[in-house]
């Protein structure tokens, strides 16, 4: 099955949104900030699907020099798993950013620092938490498969995408042994996602990986057109 993230639908409700999804999938991925924050248990469980839950990309910095930022930025993760605890939810992280490339040995020991934090807490509330990997911004932490040692102990969500614009999916693709990815298609080194066939990533390896890995797909498209399309596009593929 594939699952849908509702970047689709961004601009919606989560309500409707939730709704509209049930046409094509049954494995929802949450994008928490916005019209699409979390409001309640309640509402994810009047709709039968399964969840995962990724928390916003700027909102949260667990690579800040700042102690206090990292140590706020733990603390919104952590209350994100009591949720996801409650309805059995992967819970999927960015791992931040710098304001100064200068401060990147610094900002590589506070992700660390995080992880185990968050290797904790997850393991308390019994749930599964991811890290995904960057793009093509120096700021970014985590663009390559050598990043990875900073968490070593945290599963990759694999963003092929942003793999792709830094010119190392291949190597993301052996090396990272992801059970998670993102779906979406590239034109050169542009990050806009695009719908699949739309862009210049070879879909024949990335279904090749997930078989491998028994990788979970999440399409990651900004249409809800885009998402339908991109279905029906790696079914040919023989994913999904």
């Amino acid at each position: 099955m594939l699952w849908i993230s509702t970047r689709c639908l961004k601009d919606s409700p989560l309500e409707v949104t939730l709704e509209n999804l049930g046409s094509l999938t049954r494995g929802v991925e949450i994008i928490d900030g916005g019209v699409h924050r979390i409001p309640s248990v309640s509402l994810l469980e009047s709709f039968p699907y399964r969840y995962s839950i990724r928390l916003p990309q700027f909102d949260i910095n667990l690579s800040s020099i700042l102690e206090p930022v990292r140590q706020a930025s733990v603390a919104v993760v952590i209350e994100r798993f009591t949720l996801a605890a409650e309805v059995n939810a992967d819970v999927i992280v960015n791992p931040g950013y710098l304001t100064s490339l200068s401060e990147f040995a610094q900002a590589r020991k506070q992700l660390s620092r995080s992880s185990r934090d968050l290797i904790q807490a997850a393991d308390e509330y019994g749930v599964r938490f991811l890290i995904r990997n960057t793009g093509r911004w120096a700021h970014y932490l985590l663009r390559t498969p050598e990043d990875l040692g900073m968490v070593s102990q945290v599963p990759l969500a694999l963003d092929i995408g942003h793999a792709h614009v830094n010119g190392c999916l291949p190597q993301f693709l052996h090396d990272g042994a992801s059970r998670y990815m993102y779906l979406y298609d590239c034109k050169g080194i542009s990050e806009e996602h695009q719908e699949i066939g739309k862009g210049s990533i070879n879909f024949s390896t990335i279904a090749t990986a997930m078989y491998a890995h028994g990788a979970q797909g999440v399409v990651d498209v900004p249409t809800y057109r885009g998402a339908y399309n991109s279905v029906r596009a790696l079914r040919e593929f023989g994913i999904g």
